[in-house]
C-alpha cells in the first residue's frame, strides 16, 4: 500500500519537523511506500528538511481570511493526491471545518493522529481557547466519526478519543514516539560514592514537577545525590536550588553536551505532574533519548514499556524510592540498558509495526466492504 502521512504547521514547529523528518528516513530505511510531508507557509525552514516541505503562502492579509485560505489549500493539495495513495495518515487539525468536509469528500482511508486531550488543553487558553474548544467539540467529534480510525501515542488518548464520540469500537492503533537509534559507544563515567541524575526539558512546565522534585530532595537528608537540570527553569525553582548543592543547573544544551553529562549519570528523570495536564500516561521523546544513553528512567507517568521492562520504573515522587532504583541501577551496563530498549524506542522498528498495522485494517475493512 502507498501511505501519505502529512501535518500542518504555520511556522516551524521544531517537535514535529524533527518527529516527521525522522519519520521520512526511517521510511526510506526500511523501504516502505510511505511518504511523510508538512504543509507549511514557513519559507525560512532548513534545507535539509526541503524534501519533507510542501510550502503554500496565503494571500489574504486578513487573519482569520488567512487561515480560511491555508486551510483550503492543504485539504485540495491533499485532494490531490488520492489517486497516488491509498491510505492518508493526518495530524489532526484542532477546531477544523474544513478538515470535516475534507473527510466527507474523500474516497480513500483517512486516519488522524492525536498526541493530546485536544478540548481539555484548548480550555487551559482563557476565553479564546474556551471558544476554540466548542468548536473542536462539534467540528473534531465529527472528523472523529468520519475518518476510518484514530492513532494515538498512548492508549489513554486512543481511549479518550474515543469516549468523545461515544464509539468504543472506533478501530484505533497506538502509535508511539520513537527516536533514531544508533549504537554509539557509550563511556560510563558512574561512581556509586554518589548517585547523579538527569533531568531534562526545554522548559521545566509545571506538568513536568520539578517544584515536586525540589521539595521531596529538600526534605531528605541525602547528601550523595546530584541532579543535573538540562533547560530553562522558573524563577521560583531557580530561587529553591540556588543554596542546595545537589542540583546544578546547566540551561540550555546540545545533545552532544548532554550525553556528556549523562556519562556520570545512573539514571534519568521523567515528568512527575502530568496529571496536571489530565493525563496519566506520555510518550515523550525524552525518556527515548535517555534510554538510548543507556540510562534508566525513574517517571511519574505510565508509558508503553511493558511491565517487565526494568529500566523504565514508573512510581511515586519519593527521593528514597528513586534512589533505591538508582543504586539497584548501577549494576546494569549502559550499554545492556541501551540495546534492551531497542525495540520500544526505535523509529524504525516503532514506523515497520505501524505500517503492517494500518495494512492490517485497511484489508479488514475492504473485506467487509
Amino acid at each position: 500500500m502507498k501511505f501519505l502521512h502529512t501535518a500542518m504547521m504555520k511556522s516551524e514547529s521544531s517537535g514535529i519537523l524533527n518527529q516527521m523528518y525522522g519519520e521520512s528516513i526511517s521510511a526510506r530505511d526500511i523501504g516502505a511506500d510511505y511518504k511523510v510531508k508538512i504543509f507549511t507557509e514557513d519559507t525560512s525552514i532548513a534545507s535539509k528538511y526541503s524534501e519533507i516541505l510542501e510550502v503554500y503562502r496565503p494571500k489574504k492579509k486578513n487573519k482569520i481570511l488567512r487561515w480560511i485560505e491555508f486551510r483550503k489549500a492543504y485539504f485540495n493539495w491533499l485532494e490531490s493526491q488520492q489517486d497516488e495513495i491509498d491510505c492518508f495518515v493526518l495530524r489532526h487539525s484542532l477546531y477544523d471545518p474544513l478538515q470535516l468536509s475534507f473527510l466527507k469528500r474523500i474516497k480513500k482511508p483517512v486516519y488522524l493522529v492525536h498526541h493530546t486531550k485536544e478540548i481539555e488543553e484548548l480550555r487551559t487558553y482563557g476565553l479564546k481557547g474556551k471558544i476554540l474548544s466548542i468548536v473542536e467539540t462539534v467540528a473534531g467529534n465529527q472528523s472523529l466519526q468520519h475518518c476510518t480510525g484514530i492513532v494515538a501515542v498512548t492508549n489513554e488518548l486512543i481511549e479518550y478519543e474515543k469516549q468523545r464520540i461515544n464509539d468504543p469500537d472506533k478501530k484505533s492503533i497506538l502509535y508511539s514516539n520513537g527516536i533514531f537509534f544508533e549504537k554509539k559507544e557509550i563511556i560510563d563515567h558512574r561512581k556509586p560514592e554518589t548517585l547523579e541524575m538527569l533531568f531534562v526539558a526545554s522548559y521545566f512546565y509545571d506538568w513536568h514537577g520539578l517544584d515536586l522534585l525540589i521539595e521531596s530532595v529538600q526534605k531528605s537528608s541525602h547528601q550523595n545525590i546530584l541532579v543535573h537540570l538540562v533547560g530553562k527553569i522558573t524563577d521560583t525553582d531557580q530561587l529553591a536550588i540556588q543554596n542546595d548543592p545537589r542540583f546544578i543547573c546547566h540551561g540550555h544544551l546540545s545533545s552532544d553536551a548532554i550525553a556528556q553529562i549523562g556519562q556520570s549519570c545512573v539514571i534519568a528523570l521523567g515528568s512527575f505532574a502530568l496529571y496536571r495536564k489530565n493525563l496519566k500516561e506520555g510518550s515523550t521523546l525524552k525518556v527515548r533519548e535517555y534510554l538510548s544513553l543507556g540510562l534508566p528512567v525513574y517517571s511519574g507517568h505510565l508509558d508503553m514499556f511493558p511491565d517487565d521492562f526494568k529500566f523504565y520504573k514508573f512510581g511515586e515522587l519519593r527521593i528514597d524510592d528513586i534512589i533505591d532504583y538508582a543504586n539497584e541501577m548501577m549494576s546494569y551496563p549502559k550499554a545492556v540498558i541501551r540495546d534492551s530498549s531497542e525495540n520500544y524506542i526505535s523509529k524504525l522498528i516503532l514506523l515497520e509495526k505501524f505500517i503492517k498495522e494500518l495494512e492490517y485494517l485497511n484489508e479488514s475493512i475492504d473485506k467487509n466492504t
